[in-house]
């Protein structure tokens, strides 16, 4: 089972065979089968998500750059998880580990300007 996880590059998952029958009528070859063959089978019905190392990252605005802001977060295809309509817009960002220096230097490099973010908790983001 370790061997086709492995062997397809696969991380963070869990695979369970339960075997109702504990004879021995299979030998040790065919139980090797049987679990592999199972274990295939599970992970092609499987959804698999890629995922990478990330923030999620409050942006806060005006209400003016909002449209600027998601054409460019869009761009980057970076996921905007939630949007808040305070006195500013405050815009939640799902950002890659590696993207993360854009915010460094946003409000020279972009035709909008932000007022501030924060970085609010480390995760793991779909890419």
């Amino acid at each position: 089972m370790l061997k086709v996880v492995l062997g397809l590059n696969l991380s963070n998952v869990l695979v369970v065979v339960t075997r109702y029958f504990g004879g021995v009528l299979l030998g040790t070859g065919g139980l090797v089968k049987a679990y592999t063959e199972a274990t295939q089978k599970a992970i092609e019905q499987t959804v698999l998500k890629t995922q990478t190392r990330g923030y999620e990252v409050s942006v806060l605005a005006e209400y003016g750059e909002l449209e600027k802001i998601k054409y460019y977060l869009n761009k980057k295809n970076l996921n905007i998880s939630k949007i808040n309509y305070l006195d500013n817009i405050e815009i939640i960002v799902e950002i890659p580990e590696e993207e993360l220096e854009i915010f460094t230097n946003i409000n020279n490099n972009t035709s909008f300007k932000i007022i501030k973010y924060n970085i609010l908790k480390e995760k793991f983001i779909d890419i």
